[in-house]
């Protein structure tokens, strides 16, 4: 995703930016443009501001999504405790969560071709739960990452869930993977 009027700036960019995860010759870059363009600058502060909100919406249990290496990066030195699981297509994999974990993030791993948007549905029990789409750079390599938070996964029963990811080119959606998490229940220490 483009700023409006600014065809420089791109949401990985502004989140890696935001997120404090560029080397240091990238981020002066991109802090250059940043005082030159009124329109990336308010992008950027309105990122940042979202970025330093995301701790604490998540331990709320209120918010979840597609994010980058950089934001969970970003979010486990800021002492989330976050679960995460790597998932290939077809995967089947035993999960649950901790009582002190507040994120659950699933690395999911797929051939993207070359879509930018891609949804993820989230099914239990043959009923859709959620479903989120996501803009990513055209091209993406090899994985997609999807947090929710880890309050709202305690709440569920031991029960298996699907998530269908799929992806939008052209006008057409097509299936990438199917992934099953079996959810083994809430675990305490």
């Amino acid at each position: 995703m483009k700023t409006p009027r600014c065809g420089r700036m791109t949401l990985a960019d502004l989140t890696d930016y935001a997120a404090g995860e560029l080397p240091e010759a990238e981020a002066a870059a991109i802090e250059e443009h940043l005082f030159s363009c009124t329109d990336c600058g308010v992008r950027a502060a309105e990122f940042e501001a979202l970025v330093r909100a995301l701790p604490a919406a998540i331990r709320s249990a209120e918010v979840g999504g597609f994010v980058t290496d950089a934001v969970l990066n970003r979010l486990a030195r800021e002492g989330v405790r976050i679960r995460t699981f790597t998932l290939s297509p077809g995967a089947v994999v035993p999960c649950a969560v901790w009582n002190d974990d507040e994120l659950m993030a699933l690395r999911l791993r797929a051939e993207f071709g070359s879509a930018s948007e891609f949804t993820l549905s989230q099914r239990i029990a043959g009923s859709e739960v959620i479903r989120e789409t996501v803009q990513a750079a055209a091209g993406l390599q090899g994985e997609l990452i999807h947090v929710m938070p880890a309050a709202r996964i305690r709440q569920l029963p031991a029960v298996k869930v699907e998530l269908v990811l799929t992806a939008h080119d052209e006008g057409d959606e097509r299936p990438i993977a199917i992934y099953t998490l079996v959810h083994g229940g809430s675990l305490h220490r």
